[in-house]
């Protein structure tokens, strides 16, 4: 029992909480953040900014997990709440001067209170009827930053995102971004690992499983439906935040409405119910798209009689085809394959 060969036994509520349970755990984890910290070193700017990218769509990702994966609360409109948040930032940067550092907590909460608004009106729908005011958000978005603001925001022009700086350093490499957008993700992780672990988090599963049976038990439906609403929005405010001033300039064409249905399609694909499951949809959809973005020119240059439509359209096909698949054959997505994975190895070798 010592040396917990069949598994982990634990004798105490605060041992079976723990997120690293073991010495193995917490070996691995930090061997992970070592590597965080040097691996980048040697890696060149192309892979780094695809770390980036990487990073902020997962701290997004963690936001749409919150909402449909723990709450049910199915959302089409989460590029615009990532786009609300990027402008939130680039405009108090931009016409106030404020320092980065202040200015992304504000996109982070600028995006929620967004969501609230959406939110208030729109809760009392369930399920796929959630799709219509979601969707109606993302447009609504794009209204207020093209028409209503544009005095501030230059409308379709555009607006420039600056530069982060922390105490005179700038964040001006993809070297340094990377590892501000890695801290981050990091934290911004933790975080919301330990949230649905708490009494807020199981409040939003049982919404999940059962709202009617949740609401007898004496949970408040729409309070905690809010909150996820709220909650995950904060997270693609962060994310859009952080996105917007790595690429420097952001208009709303950078946040079109088929990204939304990617959030969505991806975070199933990873894994529904499951923080990992969000770290999975993020590396899953960008790797995949960067190899389509290597394939589809030299397929382009086998069959020139496409016209470059292989290009236009093989990244909208395999996209679609990948999903299909993991909801039939594997419809709890990565993160369960993960979960089966781990549980092997720590039953290992009576792995029944």
């Amino acid at each position: 029992m010592k040396g917990r060969p069949c598994g982990v036994f634990d004798i105490r509520y605060s041992q079976d909480m723990a997120i690293l349970r073991t010495k193995t755990h917490w070996a691995l984890f930090i061997l992970f953040l070592v590597s965080l910290f040097v691996v980048p070193t040697f890696l060149n700017g192309h892979i780094l900014s695809l770390g980036v990218i990487i990073g902020t769509t997962m701290i997004s990702m963690f936001g749409v997990q919150i909402m449909i994966g723990y709450t049910y609360q199915i959302t089409l409109g989460h590029a615009g709440f990532v786009g609300f948040g990027a402008y939130v930032s680039a405009l108090l940067m931009h016409h106030l001067g404020w320092n980065f550092f202040f200015a992304l907590p504000m996109a982070g909460l600028g995006a929620a209170l967004y969501g609230l608004i959406i939110g208030t009106s729109s809760l009392r729908c369930k399920g796929l009827y959630m799709v219509i005011p979601t969707i109606s958000s993302h447009f609504i978005f794009f209204y207020l930053a093209n028409e209503v603001f544009r005095k501030w925001t230059y409308g379709s022009d555009g607006i420039e995102c600056g530069m982060p700086v922390l105490f005179g350093f700038a964040f001006d490499s993809d070297l340094r971004y990377f590892y501000l957008v890695a801290v981050i993700s990091v934290l911004l992780g933790i975080v919301a690992k330990n949230l649905v672990r708490t009494k807020t988090g199981r409040a939003f599963v049982a919404i999940r499983d059962n709202d009617i049976a949740a609401e007898v038990m004496g949970i408040d439906i729409f309070r905690y439906k809010l909150l996820s609403f709220a909650i995950g929005n904060f997270y693609a405010g962060i994310g859009g935040a952080l996105w917007g001033h790595y690429v420097g300039y952001i208009n709303t064409e950078f946040f079109p409405i088929l990204d939304s249905v990617y959030y969505a399609a991806f975070c199933v694909v990873g894994g529904l119910g499951s923080i990992m499951g969000a770290v999975f949809a993020a590396f899953f959809w960008r790797l995949l798209g960067e190899g389509i973005n290597y394939v589809a020119p030299l397929l382009d240059a086998i069959l020139p009689m496409s016209a470059g439509n292989i290009i236009s359209s093989m990244g909208l096909i395999i996209f679609a085809v990948l999903t299909i698949l993991f909801l039939i054959f594997e419809p709890r997505g990565i993160a369960h394959r993960w979960e089966l994975f781990k549980q092997s190895y720590r039953l290992h070798p009576f792995n029944y």
